[in-house]
């Protein structure tokens, strides 16, 4: 039954205008003008109020409530508005029935903080939370007519708190099951919490690390560089890494890694410290022996193996796998007489011999056969192998690869007979001179000047040919040579690059040398107005090569009446050189000198 009612509720919140409205059914409680005092001043008190308050009147409970409340009841609003409880509260009916009547029936107030409840309020079943403080309505005779309850949904903050515990439980059994040992100290170093692996760390029950300080289970020898970090983190926050070592329960050592962190107070002040220690001890018993192998590395020439007292391989490094051929797994577990050639094979027993007397193989040269039957040329040297009680089993090899310095022998006996070859040629080269110089001379002081001059024209040929490798020489750089040590700008020189086979570069730098003092005696070069032309050709195909030497603007030119060292020089050996012909012409206008050759057809232009 619906009904309109007066205006006895003003207000602008929906559920003030439904209770004006009277869009509500009032079958249960009547008309609001129809209600008792103490009824509608409850009502006066509820629905301005910004507290979530819902009534329960008369023997049926009928339900009112407030603005705030209505979003706690979901789906039940606005049915639930003026009808009894236990329609629109059924499924949790049986908690909440015992607690309306406790009120009704005695007129005590009843109260609890973040009191659960089953409910289906939008649709699917959901356990909610609520701070609830019921208290009794009298009317005017003290008579208790209903519940006038005062509620603050926490749902959601207790949900918080919840995922709170569950996760500080799940951070429990992390620490509690971490394979690190965690610990909690004080600033002054004393222990006040650790995990079970932390207890097996240092060899410590639980009770007995609590309330210890960390100096006391901490090597002497650490402390220094902990304080240092510590009071650092202390001062500044910064946490830090450090591998330490404690003192175990049973006076024994172990390694870890410590990580160190502050811990702050809601404040940000620094209070505590946690520690997380890994056990490293494995890990530095290999550092160790990785130490004690790059000692032994560090030693040798290359290759390291060793063997036992029956001559098999025991160990074996890179260095033996690159020298020998052989990988790890081929050879551990052969006989080292695999690595012997046959007509060695009596080594090893006479090495193992030395070996067992405690005695060191010096290093010695000797020869080894590798995986492809290959010799190779080594240093070798041996030494025994002990237990830890000082047992001899099995021997240590060092192995150098000297296959290289071996070459380098072989090359420098190569070097040293093309050296002596090269001397000899030279030595007859400066014979000959000699004696072509000296035999026609009728000054000495003339000769001596003659004969340094053309020494001077063959070293520095032998110059050029060394930054040739002693193979070839570039003629430009020749040509230059030769004209050095006259003006540049009274001469022409044209022609492409042409490299001279080594044989005909000390001839060709000698016979430009005579040109060149000639025409500066006698030639264009003897006067202000004498020019010179060089120019050469060559055809890479076929290897032809000429060379042309022209004297202009010097003074008349007249045959000599003898042939010198020059001429002979030119039209003889340099033409015999070069396979070739030379000839010199004594224009009138100035002297010409014509080269043709075939070149190797090896030489490069």
């Amino acid at each position: 039954m619906q009904g309109k009612t007066s205006r006895l509720f003003k207000g602008t919140d929906e559920i003030s205008r439904l209770i004006e409205s009277g869009e509500w059914d009032v079958s249960f409680l009547g008309p609001p003008s129809t209600w008792p005092s103490c009824l509608r001043s409850a009502v006066d008190i509820m629905v301005p109020s910004m507290a979530q308050i819902v009534m329960f009147w008369g023997p049926d409970l009928i339900a009112l409530y407030n603005e705030p409340y209505a979003p706690t009841i979901g789906l039940r609003h606005p049915q639930a508005f003026g009808r009894p409880a236990r329609e629109n509260w059924s499924e949790l009916w049986d908690d909440l029935e015992p607690l309306l009547r406790r009120v009704m029936e005695t007129g005590e107030t009843v109260a609890a903080k973040d009191r659960p409840f089953y409910i289906e309020r939008h649709g699917y079943p959901e356990t909610v939370y609520f701070d609830i403080s019921y208290s009794a309505i009298h009317n005017e005779d003290g008579i208790v007519r209903g519940v006038f309850c005062i509620v603050n949904e926490t749902t959601d903050r207790v949900r918080a708190d919840l995922a709170l515990q569950e996760s500080e439980e799940r951070l429990r059994a992390v620490v509690s099951q971490s394979a690190a040992g965690i610990g909690q100290g004080s600033l002054e170093g004393e222990i006040l919490h650790v995990n079970s692996r932390f207890c097996e760390i240092v060899g410590y029950a639980e009770k007995d690390l609590l309330g210890m300080n960390i100096a006391d289970i901490t090597y002497i020898e650490d402390m220094p560089e902990q304080k240092r970090l510590f009071n650092r983190l202390a001062q500044t926050g910064e946490s830090f890494d450090m591998e330490k070592r404690y003192v175990r329960r049973d006076g024994s050592l172990v390694w870890v890694n410590n990580t160190v962190s502050a811990l702050r107070d809601e404040e940000g002040q620094i209070r505590q410290v946690a520690v997380v220690s890994v056990d490293i001890s494995e890990r530095k018993r290999g550092q160790e022996a990785e130490r004690r192998l790059a000692s032994i590395i560090a030693s040798s020439n290359d290759a390291i193996l060793g063997i036992d007292l029956a001559m098999t391989v025991t160990s074996w490094n890179g260095g033996a796998e690159r020298l020998y051929g052989y990988s790890a797994e081929e050879i551990i577990g052969q006989s080292v007489l695999m690595l012997v050639p046959e007509d060695r094979l009596d080594e090893e027993p006479a090495l193992l011999e030395q070996v067992k007397a405690g005695s060191l193989v010096e290093a010695y040269e000797t020869k080894r056969q590798r995986k492809d039957g290959h010799l190779v040329d080594i240093l070798l040297s041996v030494s025994p192998i002990h237990d830890t009680t000082g047992r001899i089993i099995g021997a240590s090899k060092i192995a150098h690869d000297i296959s290289a310095k071996k070459e380098a022998d072989r090359l420098q006996e190569v070097l040293i007979g093309e050296l002596h070859h090269r001397v000899k040629n030279v030595f007859a080269t400066v014979i000959a001179i000699a004696r072509q110089t000296l035999a026609r001379a009728s000054d000495a002081q003339t000769a001596v000047a003659a004969f340094e001059a053309r020494l001077s024209a063959l070293a520095h040929a032998h110059d050029l040919l060394a930054d040739g490798d002693w193979q070839v020489a570039n003629l430009a750089a020749v040509v230059e040579q030769a004209v050095a040590p006259y003006p540049p700008e009274r001469f022409d020189l044209s022609g492409p690059s042409v490299l001279l086979p080594q044989k005909a570069v000390a001839t060709l730098s000698l016979a430009l040398h005579e040109l060149g003092t000639n025409a500066a005696k006698y030639g264009a070069l003897s006067t202000p107005s004498g020019r010179l032309a060089i120019t050469w050709k060559h055809d890479p195909e076929t290897g032809s090569f000429s060379l042309r030497w022209k004297e202009t603007g010097g003074p008349p030119v007249t045959p000599p009446t003898s042939r010198g060292f020059g001429s002979r020089l030119i039209e003889r050996l340099l033409a015999a050189e070069l396979n070739g012909s030379s000839t010199i012409a004594y224009d009138p206008s100035g002297v010409q000198c014509e080269i043709e050759a075939m070149l190797p057809p090896h030489t490069k232009t």
